[in-house]
């Protein structure tokens, strides 16, 4: 089997990455932008025992979250012409970094009201009080306004959160109105300040539930659309940070590891959100990614998609199946890194025609402006054959090591429901996690290599593949394997109950394919399209 490595080999300590706060001091960047450089490239890797906060590590940051935070101020902006039609409360550093917001809406009826539509803190002041503070000076308004508050409260029950607003006054609107009125549509909760004397009050909180229902869509859609702005903008004054940061790199024409993964990282969160906004409601580009212009110098930059350095030695270890473990190589043991990012890449259809017309060659020195044309991050998924077995590793970030023990645990009970069945004519079979490597702050999954392929990038060539698209339009298979998956996922859900509810919501599922012929494996006869196998991940 070939073996080749990506980006740069050159191995770092944590101290040289912690030495980037050296660089922030020296660049002049403000403390937001530091932070958001810090939270999109590194954060993940700076962990261990020895660190209470991931910003200790660079030049006491979190000591300077917290004088910030002492003295932040808020204020509150009204809606301008031509602006998604929120009133707005800022939380803002005294040299006036905004570090969070509250978005309101003013719904008028014969109870004048304000709905919440949305709460924000920065993730490095998260924890620190800003939350309820915004809370708070939001209810001290509407107390002011004679208007009622109504959220809703989309925190899980279980989460230890649940109650913030249930602590400082807030009361379901089921207390108001009954359970039947509000249609299972939401957690609304309200806040009926003492300045409101209104002997009718249920049946006003019923006018405005009924009123903002119609008017639900749209407020979500100019939520999205604020989202989208906010967010280019975070990604504008990150580019221009790392810019800083590294102008002396930049200049000289010498590219670092740490320089290329902080830009790789940047680059991969980039398209990340690029795919995601695609699907928002009513986004229509009108807040364009193009204003974000990458230059030629850094887009020709060699890829580095992996850490790199070594972490405290007590959070590596891998954990899995003995029996498999036993047979790995010694090599793959000793340096799960190096060993991994050195396998040949997993040929998706995403990836195999672009592979095809770029040359193999190419993709073994592949550069920034390959993730932006390709649309996504082509090293994560590698092939390992092993003992007779073919596996694919995939490459995750740290932080979600915990929800890949969920869902294995989840996938286990799937396997307990499902074995020997067949749900809508489809065996079910489950592809959990069999290794878990976790070594240079990279997490590496061990999973079987099935003969399928994503139920996402099977819809998506059935719709753009030339030869295939009339196929689909003849029979509908894209609406066939949609209809199978989604009836599936309903079935699990009745079965393992609302404790499962956020595993089954993230659980993966895989199509019958043949990946030489970029064709779907499906049986058809006088019923319809239907699936022999699904794999569940």
């Amino acid at each position: 089997m070939a073996l080749f490595f990506w980006g740069c080999k050159k191995t770092m300590n944590i101290e040289e990455v912690a030495g980037i706060g050296e660089r922030i001091k020296k660049s002049g960047i403000g403390l937001k932008d530091a932070l958001a450089v810090v939270d999109m490239t590194l954060r993940d890797q700076i962990t261990g025992p020895a660190v209470r906060s991931p910003y200790d590590a660079f030049m006491g940051l979190n000591k300077l979250i917290d004088r910030t935070v002492r003295g932040t101020k808020i204020e509150r902006f009204k809606p301008q012409r031509g602006h998604p039609p929120f009133h707005r409360l800022e939380i803002s550093s005294e040299r006036g970094d905004v570090l969070g917001y509250l978005n309101m809406v003013y719904l008028k009826k014969l109870i004048p009201c304000y709905y919440l539509v949305y709460v924000e803190v920065l993730p490095p002041f998260r924890g620190r009080g800003l939350g309820n503070k915004v809370l708070q000076t939001f209810m001290t308004f509407v107390e002011g306004k004679k208007a009622v508050g109504l959220l809703d409260n989309i925190i899980p029950p279980e989460e230890p959160t649940y109650e913030i607003y249930t602590k400082l006054g807030w009361k379901s609107v089921k207390e108001y109105v009954g359970d039947g009125i509000t249609n299972g549509d939401g957690n609304y909760m309200v806040f009926v300040p003492e300045s409101i004397k209104a002997p009718d009050l249920s049946n006003e909180l019923v006018k405005i539930l009924f009123s903002l229902r119609r008017k639900r869509s749209v407020i979500d859609m100019h939520d999205n659309e604020d989202m989208v702005k906010r967010s280019i903008q975070e990604f504008r004054s990150v580019y221009e940070a790392l810019a800083s940061l590294f102008h002396t790199e930049l200049v000289s024409g010498d590219s670092t590891p740490l320089m290329c993964f902080m830009f790789t990282r940047f680059t991969t969160k980039l398209i990340g959100f690029r795919r995601r906004i695609a699907s928002l409601l009513g986004y229509t580009g009108g807040e364009s990614l193009e204003q974000i212009s990458l230059s030629e110098q850094i887009t020709a930059l060699p890829i580095q998609p992996y850490s790199p350095w070594k972490l405290e030695k007590d959070k590596d270890g891998m954990w899995g199946e003995e029996t498999i473990l036993h047979r790995f190589p010694r090599k793959l043991k000793e340096e799960p890194t190096l060993f991994v990012e050195a396998l040949p890449l997993y040929r998706r259809p995403y990836l195999s025609g672009w592979m095809e017309r770029k040359g193999n060659q190419h993709c073994r020195q592949l550069k920034i402006y390959d993730l932006l044309e390709l649309g996504f991050d082509p090293t994560k998924l590698r092939e390992f054959h092993n003992d007779g077995v073919n596996y694919v590793f995939e490459r995750l970030s740290p932080r979600f090591l915990p929800h890949l023990e969920r869902r294995k645990r989840c996938l286990m009970k799937i396997d307990q429901l499902t074995r020997g069945m067949r749900l809508h004519g489809t065996a079910i079979q489950t592809n959990p996690p069999l290794v878990i490597f976790r070594d240079r702050g990279n997490i590496y999954s061990l999973r079987r290599k099935v003969e399928g392929i994503h139920l996402q990038e099977a819809i998506d060539q059935l719709r753009i593949s030339p030869y295939l698209i009339k196929m689909n339009g003849a029979v509908g298979i894209d609406r066939a394997m949609i209809k199978t998956v989604n009836h599936i996922r309903e079935w699990l859900a009745r079965k393992l109950g609302p404790g499962f509810w956020d595993e089954i919501e993230e659980l993966s599922y895989f199509i019958p394919w043949n990946s030489e012929r970029n064709m779907p494996k499906i049986l058809m006869d006088a019923s319809g399209v239907s699936l022999d196998t699904l794999w569940i991940a």
